[in-house]
């Protein structure tokens, strides 16, 4: 599942539509994994309702012996380091104002940021398939997953929030396989490099929204995609 954009209406329709919650909103995928590419937050008003629900469902599903994986996106990093630019103000006011949400996004003492540091990664690897939210470049995934899982952590935790690792060439922001930048051929290049690196058959971003076509990114013969494909109201 990709962006969601603080929508929670759009956000239990994809997962009653992947079959992964009932109508009471509750785990129904069993031993399924649901992987959630980041950016839940920002653009709408939902975010507490969002993030709450994959907090319940995360535990739901490991107790059916499923799992629910939430991937960091440059929405999520830029809230825990203080850039807002993007929050509404009815986000603003479901914390109950400015200054409880900043408390609820503290890593170390708040709510909200403790349950996201928690669980949220800037990598995943299943299988043949390795998730982020932003395109994962070759010199980044020659690192490997836990090691560039370790650095983002590290960075959050340590308040290091320019980081080489949330730059724009780092996995939450590069859009460069998504805009094939140096034309097909290359891209495709690439995107073998990081495949060959992480010992992966396919690599699945968010990030890049596909709200012209709302459709689902495939290029380079399946081997890479994009899933964010619009659903929030703020792209209309």
């Amino acid at each position: 599942v990709g962006d969601l954009h603080s929508d929670l209406d759009q956000t239990l329709a994809v997962l009653r539509l992947a079959n992964v919650i009932d109508q009471d909103q509750n785990w129904s995928g069993g031993q399924d994994t649901l992987v959630q590419t980041g950016d839940i937050v920002d653009r709408g008003p939902d975010t507490i309702a969002i993030y709450n629900l994959f907090d319940k469902l995360r535990k739901q599903a490991n107790a059916a012996g499923g799992l629910v994986v939430n991937v960091y996106g440059n929405h999520e990093v830029m809230n825990l380091g203080g850039d807002l630019r993007y929050v509404t103000e009815e986000d603003y006011a479901s914390f109950g104002g400015r200054l409880k949400r900043k408390e609820a996004w503290d890593v170390k003492t708040g709510w909200l940021g403790k349950q996201i540091y928690s669980n949220f990664n800037i990598t995943y690897k299943s299988a043949h398939t390795v998730f982020s939210h932003g395109d994962l470049e070759p010199e980044w995934a020659r690192l490997g997953v836990d090691t560039l899982n370790f650095m983002a952590r590290e960075a959050i935790w340590n308040n290091q929030f320019r980081a080489p690792i949330f730059q724009g060439d780092g996995p939450i922001w590069s859009r460069g396989h998504a805009t094939e930048e140096g034309g097909e051929a290359a891209t495709c290049k690439r995107i073998e490099a990081v495949k060959k690196a992480l010992g992966v058959n396919r690599l699945i971003s968010g990030h890049t929204p596909q709200y012209r076509t709302g459709k689902i990114l495939s290029i380079c013969n399946d081997s890479y995609m994009v899933i964010d494909v619009g659903i929030s109201k703020y792209y209309g």
